[in-house]
């Protein structure tokens, strides 16, 4: 199967030149945030929107945009061949990867625990199912997608993805866990739950954060060093 990266990110492009110079800061930030994510620079971009939840801790376009570059930037450490070092130890890209989808999902749950607008909780909710799925964490994307279609129905991509979800998981969780009708009810009404996931503290964000930009260096000097040794290699010969 093959998923989309997380979508639906929010365009918040400044209208005007005289409108980006007197925004407030942290609407700077996620303006240059949005650029640097459309230019393919998404470990930037997460260094940009956190600058900007540093000013305005209640931005939510940035915590979703956050969410969004974040949701890339773990799909890249899944697709690597190279252990990480993270506080002195080894960790493997999967390890990794699953902090980073963690983290990801908080951003976006932070979204839809804070606003009220239908489509952008349905977005959100989507966007959560989607990184519990990349770490095959079933049941929670379950959750999150069946909560996506409570705002909207109609999403045939969330209803695939749920599908997909439910049919990976161990037959014995398929059933919904065995909670009554009643217990589910609650579960839904609790606007206010985040998903559960392992919290990652500022120092560890900054580590990982570090640790991201180090490895794009590298993997930005080994293209340039294939291009060098390509451009070497392919001067004519002399007849």
């Amino acid at each position: 199967m093959q998923l989309n990266s997380a979508r639906y990110f929010c365009v918040m492009f400044l209208l005007s030149v005289t409108g980006y110079m007197f925004a407030q800061k942290d609407a700077m930030n996620v303006y240059d945030g949005n650029k640097m994510y459309y230019e393919g620079k998404t470990i930037d971009a997460t260094s940009r929107y956190r600058e900007a939840l540093k000013i305005n801790p209640n931005n939510q376009k940035a915590n979703f945009n956050l969410g969004n570059s974040l949701y890339k930037n773990a799909l890249q450490i899944k697709a690597s061949k190279e252990n990480f070092i993270q506080g002195g130890k080894k960790v493997t890209p999967d390890s990794l990867a699953g902090l980073v989808f963690d983290e990801a999902a908080q951003s976006f749950a932070q979204v839809a625990n804070t606003i009220s607008n239908k489509d952008t909780l349905h977005q959100a909710w989507h966007n959560i199912g989607n990184c519990y799925l990349q770490k095959k964490d079933y049941q929670q994307a379950v959750d999150a997608y069946k909560k996506s279609l409570k705002y909207n129905p109609k999403d045939e991509e969330t209803r695939y993805n749920l599908a997909y979800a439910l049919k990976h998981m161990p037959k014995d969780k398929k059933g919904g866990g065995g909670g009554s009708p009643k217990e589910e009810d609650k579960k839904d009404k609790n606007k206010n739950a985040a998903p559960q996931q392992n919290q990652m503290n500022k120092d560890q964000a900054e580590q990982l954060l570090k640790a991201l930009m180090n490895q794009e260096k590298k993997l930005q000097d080994k293209r340039k060093q294939k291009q060098e040794d390509a451009s070497k290699s392919s001067v004519d010969k002399d007849w």
